[in-house]
C-alpha cells in the first residue's frame, strides 16, 4: 500500500497589483512608469515586512519567473530547434539554421545580418 506524507511546506504570498489601489482599479501602466521594477520593489517590501513580523520564519525569498520577448514585436520568444530547421515545412528557406527567432520578419532579419546568413526573400522576390 502508498503512503503520502506532506513535507516542505511554505506559504506563497502574492503581491497586489500596482493599479489595484484597493478602492479603486486602474491598469499597472497607468499606476507605473516601470511596472517590472515598481513590482520587484514592492516585493521585496514585502519580505522584509515578513522578515520583520511574522514569528517562526524561517526565510523569505523573492522569486520570479523570466518571460523572454522580441524586442520587435514583443511576442514571446521562440528559436527554431535543430529538428525544426531541417524540416522544409517549418524553416523559412534553405538558409534557416537552428536558433533563428520564429516570431517576426524583422527578429529574423537581425539574427542573419548579425550572422552573416543569407536574408530572406519576403514577399517572393528574390
Amino acid at each position: 500500500m502508498k503512503n503520502t506524507a506532506r513535507e516542505d511546506y511554505r506559504i506563497v504570498i502574492t503581491p497586489r497589483r500596482l493599479g489595484d489601489l484597493g478602492w479603486m482599479s486602474i491598469s499597472d501602466r497607468m499606476a507605473s512608469s516601470d511596472i517590472e521594477r515598481d513590482t520587484r520593489e514592492r516585493c521585496e517590501e514585502m519580505a522584509e515586512q515578513v522578515k520583520r513580523h511574522v514569528d517562526n520564519v524561517g526565510s523569505v525569498e523573492v522569486q520570479f519567473t523570466e518571460v523572454h520577448t522580441c524586442s520587435h514585436c514583443s511576442l514571446a520568444w521562440e528559436e527554431l530547434t535543430a529538428e525544426e530547421a531541417a524540416e522544409p515545412g517549418c524553416r523559412q528557406d534553405e538558409h534557416s539554421v537552428e536558433g533563428e527567432p520564429v516570431c517576426c520578419d524583422k527578429a529574423i532579419d537581425e539574427f542573419r545580418t548579425e550572422r552573416g546568413i543569407p536574408a530572406v526573400q519576403w514577399g517572393g522576390t528574390q
